[in-house]
C-alpha cells in the first residue's frame, strides 16, 4: 500500500466513522440530528483529520529521510573502508583517507595531518578539494599552530562552527581559501595519536546551487569517528607493508653483497694474486708472464660483465621504449629500492602522447641526474617528485629535504652533471631552476614547452 493511499485513508476513515455514528444515532436511536450540525461536524472533522494526517506523515517523512541518510552514510562508510583495506601503498592510503572522508560528510575541503614520532609537528600534510595551483600559491604546509595545536594537544573530536571567532584560531596564510566551519577527528593506532583528519565547509548534499556552508552535525562526527578507526587500521597495515618491503630490500642488498663477495670480488682478488705472480716472472719467464697477463685480462672482463649485469638489473636501460610517465615511475621505484628515502610521486594532468620519444629521453636523463645527486650528496630523508602539464608546459619538480645547495656550490661545481642538465633543458627550449629551498633542501624545477 503506497503512502498516498495511506494519507487518504487517515482522513476518510475518521470522518466516515463519525458519520456512521451520527447515522446510527439518527436512524437507530431515533435521535434527530440537524443538517447544519451535521455539516459543521463534517467540516470540523475533515479539517482535524487533515491536520492530524499531515502531522503524522510529516513525522514519518522526517524519520524516513533520517533513516535513508544514515543507511546511505553507513553504506558509503563500508565502501570507503573496503577501498582502504585493498590498498597497501602508504602514500595512496593517506590520500584516499582524506578524499573519502570528504565524500562521507559532503565537505568542500579536507586535510590529513600525519604526526612525527614525537607528536609535536606534522610529518606529512595531505589536502583534498584544493587545486594544485592554489596549493602552490599557499606555500609550505602548516606545522601545527593555532587550532591545529589544540587538536594535537587534546587528541579529541572537536566541531567549530566559526573558525575566525575561536580563541585559538591564528588565521589563514595568504592565498588560502576562506573557511568557516571545521571538524577535526583524531586517528589513533595502538592508543597513540598518529594524525588528525580535518574537514571544512560542509555543503548541503540536497542543494546544488552553491549555497552557504552548513554546520557539521553530531551524525557527521559519529561517521567520521568510525571512519577514523578504519583509517588507522589501513595506515598501520600500509606502514607494516612498507617495513616488510624495506626489510626485503635490505635482505636483497645483503644477498647482492654476498654474491659479489663470493663471486666478483673473489675473482678480482684472484686476478690480483695472478698479477703479483706475473710481476715476479716478467724477468725470468716472459712467455709464462704473457700467458698469465692474457688470463688476467679474460678474468677481469668476466668480472666487469658480472658487475654490469648487476647494475643493469637495477637501473632503467637508457629509457628506450618508455613514455614519460613510465620513465619517471621507474626512476622513482629505483630510488625507493636503492635507498630508505621517503619518495612521494604525484603525476597529474599528463598525456604521454604529447611528449615525443626524443624529448622523453632528454627529460628522463635530467630527472635521473637530479635523483642521482640526491643519492650522492643530499643526505635527504624525503623527496617529492611532481609532474604535471599546465599552460602548454610540462613541469617536473624534484624537491628534497636534505642538505641545501648554495649559489656558491653552483658556481664552484666542476662536475658535468649540473651543466648537462642545463644543456639538455636548453636543447628542449625549456628552463631549469636549481637552487636551495626556503624550508631546507634543494629544488630542481624543469619546465618544457609541449608542442601539440
Amino acid at each position: 500500500m503506497n503512502k498516498r493511499l495511506l494519507r487518504f485513508l487517515t482522513i476518510i476513515a475518521p470522518v466516515g466513522f463519525i458519520l456512521l455514528v451520527l447515522a446510527f444515532t439518527d436512524f437507530i436511536l431515533f435521535s434527530k440530528v440537524e443538517l447544519g450540525e451535521l455539516l459543521v461536524t463534517f467540516v470540523v472533522l475533515s479539517i482535524a483529520a487533515t491536520i492530524f494526517s499531515w502531522w503524522v506523515f510529516n513525522q514519518i517523512d522526517q524519520r524516513e529521510a533520517e533513516i535513508n541518510k544514515r543507511a546511505s552514510q553507513l553504506e558509503a562508510l563500508n565502501i570507503a573502508a573496503l577501498s582502504l583495506i585493498t590498498e597497501l601503498d602508504l602514500g595512496v592510503v593517506l590520500q584516499k583517507v582524506v578524499d573519502l572522508s570528504r565524500d562521507l560528510v559532503s565537505s568542500r575541503y579536507g586535510a590529513l595531518g600525519v604526526l612525527d614520532d614525537m607528536g609535536t609537528s606534522y610529518q606529512q600534510f595531505l589536502v583534498s578539494g584544493i587545486e594544485d595551483e592554489t596549493r602552490r600559491a599557499i606555500g609550505r604546509p602548516p606545522v601545527g599552530r593555532g587550532l591545529f595545536r589544540v587538536y594535537m594537544r587534546e587528541g579529541i573530536t572537536l566541531r567549530v562552527d566559526d573558525i575566525s571567532s575561536h580563541p585559538d584560531s591564528s588565521g589563514f596564510p595568504e592565498n588560502h581559501p576562506l573557511m568557516h566551519t571545521l571538524i577535526g577527528v583524531p586517528i589513533v593506532a595502538k592508543e597513540k595519536l598518529i594524525g588528525t583528519l580535518y574537514l571544512s565547509e560542509k555543503m548541503d548534499p540536497f542543494v546544488s546551487d552553491g549555497s552557504e556552508p552548513i554546520p557539521f552535525t553530531q551524525e557527521d562526527e559519529r561517521i567520521l569517528e568510525l571512519f577514523a578507526t578504519q583509517a588507522a587500521i589501513a595506515i598501520e597495515n600500509a606502514r607494516l607493508y612498507r617495513q616488510v618491503q624495506q626489510l626485503a630490500i635490505l635482505e636483497e642488498r645483503q644477498r647482492f653483497g654476498m654474491d659479489l663477495h663470493d663471486g666478483v670480488i673473489q675473482s678480482i682478488y684472484a686476478v690480483g694474486l695472478m698479477l703479483e705472480d706475473i710481476q715476479r716472472k716478467v724477468q725470468t719467464d716472459p712467455t709464462s708472464a704473457m700467458e698469465g697477463i692474457s688470463s688476467s685480462i679474460r678474468s677481469l672482463n668476466t668480472a666487469i660483465s658480472d658487475i654490469r649485469n648487476y647494475i643493469l638489473d637495477l637501473r632503467p636501460q637508457h629509457f628506450q621504449g618508455r613514455n614519460i610517465v613510465q620513465g619517471v615511475e621507474e626512476l622513482t621505484r629505483a630510488l625507493r629500492a636503492n635507498t630508505f628515502i621517503e619518495v612521494n610521486l604525484d603525476i597529474t594532468n599528463m598525456d604521454s602522447r604529447t611528449i615525443s620519444p626524443e624529448n622523453t629521453v632528454e627529460i628522463l636523463h635530467i630527472a635521473q641526474e637530479a635523483i642521482s645527486n640526491i643519492q650522492k650528496h643530499a643526505r635527504a630523508s624525503e623527496v617529492d617528485i611532481a609532474m604535471y602539464c599546465e599552460d602548454k608546459q610540462l613541469h617536473l619538480d624534484i624537491l628534497d629535504n636534505g642538505v641545501s645547495i648554495t649559489p656558491a656550490n653552483l658556481q664552484r661545481s666542476r662536475g658535468n652533471g649540473l651543466r648537462n642538465m642545463q644543456d639538455r633543458a636548453a636543447s628542449l627550449d625549456g628552463e631549469i631552476v636549481i637552487g636551495p629551498r626556503l624550508e631546507g633542501g634543494t629544488e630542481v624545477r624543469l619546465s618544457v614547452p609541449i608542442k601539440i
